[in-house]
């Protein structure tokens, strides 16, 4: 018993993500592109086979957006969401939008991203104005934007 809860505990660890933490000027240079590092304050967890970005809009925007890039997305469509069709970037899809009781609109979508990476994305505001204008600043994110470089064989 005591062996089964040791490993439970190890294998908890092993697969936890990193918290997250400031990127450095160089890799926050490389994921916003050309977005000004002034919009949003951007954190990264890393997890043994996923990226995970959070972004806290500054001001006049408010809100936060997470992204989820991996290849196990934990995106379920919530059955009381409406369904509006956009764009990220490049990418066509569908994004589900609720509002919560205490006013609080979520907005939420997932697509393929390329091969066997997926995006999952989901943004909190408390108008949707301040989503709409998340939106614009991601959607220029070279993530969604450009084909990824190729992976080097060193």
């Amino acid at each position: 018993m005591r062996a089964l809860a040791i490993i439970s505990i190890l294998g908890l660890v092993a697969f936890a993500p990193a918290q997250g933490k400031p990127m450095t000027p160089e890799e926050l240079a490389e994921f916003l592109g050309p977005i000004s590092p002034q919009k949003m304050a951007w954190t990264k967890s890393m997890g043994t086979d996923f990226d995970a970005y959070i972004g806290r809009a500054m001001p006049p925007l408010s809100g936060t957006v997470n992204i989820y890039i991996g290849g196990w997305p934990h995106f379920k469509r919530d059955a009381k969401s409406t369904a509006v069709a956009g764009r990220l970037g490049m990418f066509p899809l569908t994004w589900y939008r609720k509002t919560a009781p205490d006013g609080t609109i979520t907005q939420e979508a997932a697509l393929k991203l390329y091969d066997a990476w997926k995006v999952d994305i989901w943004l909190e505001a408390k108008r949707q104005s301040d989503i709409d204008g998340m939106i614009a600043l991601i959607t220029r994110l070279p993530t969604f934007t450009q084909k990824p470089k190729p992976v080097s064989a060193h």
